[in-house]
Order: structure tokens, then C-alpha cells, then sequence
């Protein structure tokens, strides 16, 4: 057996958790399927017979690095969970070099939580810092639920991106461009960039998933939830019934190859 991922959850505090999702919730219209705590997402994501589970967060403001260090924690305490950190805009990129160390993998940009645009010139210093850390970013690409634009996270603001840092690493959250596919063309076909499936299963109907999909190739595709928004039973059984065999790729291969758990076992 080779080990499932779930590239793309999100899980917060004890503390904050609840008052977070409802945020959310009042501001995209989306509805929470678990809690959005450490308890929720194993219990979720066992259910779903997924053996790991990438946990994202983001920095809205440059002061909530400080949370890195307890994502840090929760994947030394826990094997199903492989965690990511954040940073900002406004922080020095040397906050990278602890990721390593913390067994942090990367971090995800959020351009419309952060408020600031992927390809803004500011990042580049911390573009370069996590390529050659060997670091993931991964990106929310496109527009917001409940009709939000994405303004700063329109696909055409990562292509100077991916251009422009070959060595780095990117993971192009809900197939590079909620509500925006029609604009998703010029980010195709680069070695350094992936494509995650959060979100997706049911909100795009069957025929237009199945051919973004064939689109950005088979190998290039991660296997995600948007935990707590998704179930992982649900999500996952979605994306077998479309893809049948062809979704070990998406649920194990790419995910294994990408962090490095190539051989692992459950």
C-alpha cells in the first residue's frame, strides 16, 4: 500500500478556531463540514482513508508567523500531519531558514487575505530564499466563494512568477484559477508548478473537471480538500469515480514525489 495525501486543509487553535470559520463563513457563504481543529481533520481524514494531511496557513498580518512554531509542533506530534507555514510580505524572508529545521515544508500565499499581489517585486527576495531552501509555496489562484473577485490572485498574476523563479516549487491552489479557467492556459506546462483540486468536486460540473484535468496532465495534479469546507470521504470518492485507477496519481504519486515520501508506507 502506498501512502494518501491531502494536499490542502486548513486547521487552527482550539482557541480561534471556531471564531475563524465563521468569518469565513459570513464572508464567502461556504459552510463548515467539521471543526477546524487538530481532532476534526484526523478524524475526517480517517474516515477518508487518507494517511497524510498537508495542513496550510497564512499570515494575514506579518506578526502571524508566530503560529509557525505550533504547526511546527503538531507535525512532530503527529504523523498524519504535514504541515506548512506562513509568512508576509513585510517580513524578512530570513524567517525561512527556521523551516528546515521545524520540519516545516513550505508555505501558502493567500493574495487576497494578505492583500498584496503574488508577483509584486517585494516577494522576490523570498521567492529566492525558498527555492533554494528547497521550500513549497502553495497559492490560492483565482476568484473567492460566494462571488468575492479575487483581485490580487487573478491567474495572469503568476506567470512572472513562474517565469521568473524556475527553481522554485508552486502549487497552484483549485486548478490555478477559481471561477477564472479561461485564463489558466499560460500557466500550463511548466516543471516547476502543480495544481491542487480543493474545493472543486461539485462546484464544477463533471465535464469541465475531467478537462482541466487533461489539460494540466495527470502527473501535475495533487489531490486536495479545503478541509474543513470538505469531507475527505466525499472528496475522495468523487475524484475515483472520474478518474477510477488514473487517481493514485493525484492521491499518492504526485504528493509522495513532491515532499520527498516517495517508498513511505501507511
Amino acid at each position: 500500500m502506498t501512502l494518501k495525501f491531502d494536499f490542502h486543509a486548513h486547521i487552527y487553535t482550539e482557541e480561534i478556531a471556531d471564531k475563524l470559520i465563521g468569518k469565513m463563513e459570513a464572508v464567502y457563504g461556504v459552510k463548515r463540514r467539521h471543526h477546524a481543529t487538530v481532532d476534526g481533520v484526523l478524524a475526517s481524514a480517517a474516515n477518508g482513508g487518507i494517511d497524510r494531511v498537508v495542513i496550510l496557513s497564512i499570515a494575514n498580518r506579518p506578526e502571524h508567523i508566530v503560529y509557525n512554531d505550533w504547526y511546527a509542533k503538531l507535525g512532530r506530534e503527529y504523523e498524519a500531519i504535514i504541515p506548512f507555514g506562513s509568512i508576509h510580505i513585510e517580513n524578512d524572508p530570513s524567517e525561512l531558514d527556521r523551516f528546515p529545521e521545524l520540519g516545516l515544508k513550505g508555505f501558502k500565499i493567500q493574495p487576497n487575505a494578505q492583500r498584496f499581489y503574488p508577483d509584486d517585486p517585494r516577494m522576490s527576495p523570498i521567492y529566492e530564499r525558498a527555492a533554494k531552501l528547497g521550500l513549497i509555496v502553495v497559492f490560492h489562484a483565482g476568484d473567492e466563494e460566494g462571488g468575492v473577485k479575487g483581485v490580487f490572485s487573478q491567474p495572469k498574476h503568476y506567470l512572472d512568477v513562474i517565469q521568473g523563479f524556475p527553481e522554485l516549487t508552486i502549487v497552484l491552489a483549485h486548478f490555478g484559477g477559481y471561477q477564472a479557467w479561461d485564463d489558466v492556459g499560460p500557466l500550463l506546462g511548466f516543471e516547476n508548478v502543480y495544481f491542487d483540486t480543493a474545493y472543486l468536486p461539485g462546484k464544477i460540473d463533471d465535464d469541465l473537471f475531467v478537462g482541466l484535468a487533461g489539460s494540466i496532465g495527470y502527473d501535475r495534479i495533487l489531490f486536495g480538500t479545503d478541509f474543513p469546507f470538505r469531507d475527505h470521504k466525499v472528496e475522495r470518492e468523487y475524484v475515483e469515480r472520474l478518474f477510477e485507477e488514473d487517481v493514485r496519481k493525484f492521491i499518492s504519486d504526485n504528493p509522495a514525489r513532491l515532499l520527498g515520501l516517495e517508498g513511505e508506507r501507511p
